[in-house]
């Protein structure tokens, strides 16, 4: 008999594939849903020049989980594990589905709104600094013509990883970012403008959370976590040694065991 559902959100530029190394007993006696986020296959490509929030975000995942009385599996508990921006969309599914969620898992929710324009009194300047340097290429939030574009890639790529990522990265990956670039562009902007409070992202409602970092990640992604820990007292803080923003994908084993100890907690 299935208990709950276990949902894995995946990040800007990846996909459901990211969690393909989930250990199995992470799931249990659930049941497994990886879905893509819009504009990622097996859903055709965002056409350049529409635009996507979360809120569009959120509405296309929860439309893909099962609900409803008619629906043996649509009133399970739901766990949430997720990466990056699709941590952030997790905790905007949270607010919408609270009654069902059991737990999250989230590994490093990019609120660069937020970092923005509701810093903390204690907040780390140099995080404040290369927050504001990765926002600061002219093309990268606002120009829509450069926007998911070779260039506006390896910005991005190159920040969450290391300077000349984009350029090592291999041509079957490189090809399918160009065909999720508009749709990455648009995950972007949602992170630094379809969020403006640390608040409303609290995570105190839910009685199960775990924020994971890694532990070389990047400074400004260090601070979003930290923030959202120091506001969220119950939820528990966990650090992967010699791991970056990326771990999910460049770490899978450290990342299942973090996710296996959470779930043996519930």
């Amino acid at each position: 008999m299935t208990t709950h559902l276990a949902v894995f959100l995946h990040s800007t530029g990846t996909g459901p594939f990211l969690w393909d190394h989930v250990p199995a007993e992470v799931i249990g006696r659930g049941k497994k849903l990886a879905p893509a986020n819009l504009g990622y296959a097996p859903h055709a490509p965002l056409p350049r020049g529409q635009h996507i929030s979360l809120r569009d975000e959120v509405a296309h995942l929860v439309a893909l989980l099962p609900t409803g009385p008619d629906d043996p599996e649509g009133d399970l508990p739901l766990d949430l594990y997720a990466h990056s921006y699709g941590a952030t969309v997790a905790i905007a599914i949270a607010r919408l589905l609270r009654p069902r969620i059991r737990s999250l898992f989230l590994f490093e929710p990019v609120l660069f709104g937020a970092l923005a324009r509701d810093p903390q009194p204690d907040a780390d300047p140099g995080a404040l600094a290369e927050a504001a340097h990765f926002a600061s290429n002219p093309s990268f939030l606002d120009d829509e013509d450069q926007g998911g574009g070779d260039a506006w890639l390896a910005h991005f790529i190159d920040y969450w990883n290391r300077p000349g990522s984009w350029d090592r990265m291999p041509a079957p990956m490189q090809a399918y970012n160009r065909a999720a670039g508009w749709k990455m562009f648009q995950e972007v902007r949602a992170c630094f403008y379809d969020n403006d409070r640390f608040a409303d992202f609290t995570l105190d409602p839910y009685p199960n959370v775990t924020l994971a970092l890694g532990e070389r990640t990047t400074a400004a992604s260090r601070e979003m976590t930290r923030t959202l820990a120091r506001l969220s007292p119950r939820a528990r803080v966990v650090e992967l040694p010699r791991t970056g923003h990326m771990a999910p994908l460049t770490h899978p084993a450290l990342v299942g065991e973090a996710m296996l100890a959470h779930a043996q907690r519930l």
